[in-house]
């Protein structure tokens, strides 16, 4: 499902004007004392990876992808077929407060104590312009708080809510962290905290484009100053039967983490 039909089924809060807007400077979301961020790394048959584009853009195979991660490279090596499967991840990123413009925003009623983003990015290229192998396509984004989607929306991005949770497994020193989007849920049973940890590199920039609202062009820069990393050993579960759960089974490999967290992260939206 791309961000255009996912506003179709979730609903927008607010009424759109009825004319194009004006060109404006660029949006943010800036976050704070990051306490978790990380991704699920897997691989796409291209169908269906073609399937969540808008018109105007194209997936790239993973051969010929450039930030293609070092788990998904190892998986490629040596075989054609999944070669051409399209690199894809789900990312997340919580804190205990956001910035927008000037609200800043912190967490309120069943949010779980976070305020959290996610995302879901499929490698791809606009067909038109300079060709480029190094941008994600954003097929879904969302939050877990309504203010923060209203206020998104408001700038013509669609924004999808789903739900997060972080509960201790009895009789153990593990955690089951679960997410909820749409008819797909995402769980991982492992040891969150009193893992070694190691002083964080910066993990660099990922560039996300993507058609709005109004068919505004967007592209959303993701970046972080992560303090701190480790690794995430454990059990990732997918259920569902959307396209979100479907694209994650069928992957010949999902690579959760590593986590990163401390310091400060921003999602800059810019047309």
């Amino acid at each position: 499902m791309t961000l255009r039909p996912l506003l179709c089924s979730l609903g927008l809060l607010g009424v759109l004007a009825t004319s194009a807007p004006a060109q404006a400077p660029g949006y943010a979301w800036a976050f704070t004392g990051v306490e978790f961020s990380a991704c699920v790394e897997f691989l796409v048959e291209p169908a269906l990876a073609s399937k969540q584009l808008d018109p105007g853009y194209q997936v790239i195979p993973a051969a010929g992808f450039g930030p293609l991660s070092p788990v998904l490279r190892r998986e490629i090596e040596g075989d054609t077929v999944h070669s051409a499967w399209v690199p894809s991840r789900v990312c997340v990123i919580e804190a205990p407060q956001v910035t927008t413009g000037d609200n800043l925003l912190t967490p309120e009623g069943k949010m779980g104590g976070q305020e959290v983003v996610g995302y879901w990015a499929i490698a791809a290229r606009r067909t038109d312009g300079s060709p480029r192998s190094d941008q994600w396509f954003l097929a879904q984004l969302w939050t877990n708080d309504w203010r923060l989607r209203k206020q998104t929306e408001a700038e013509y991005i669609p924004v999808g809510m789903f739900k997060r949770s972080r509960l201790p497994i009895p009789e153990s020193n593990r955690h089951r962290y679960e997410v909820k989007v749409g008819k797909t849920v995402l769980s991982w049973d492992g040891q969150l905290e009193g893992r070694d940890s190691t002083a964080a590199s910066d993990p660099g920039q990922s560039s996300l484009i993507f058609q709005g609202n109004r068919s505004i062009r967007w592209t959303a820069t993701v970046s972080s100053q992560p303090a701190w990393t480790r690794t995430l050993p454990g059990v990732f579960r997918v259920e569902g039967k959307d396209d979100l759960a479907v694209a994650l089974r069928a992957s010949p490999i999902r690579m959760f983490g590593p986590m990163y967290w401390g310091g400060a992260a921003r999602v800059d939206f810019t047309r």
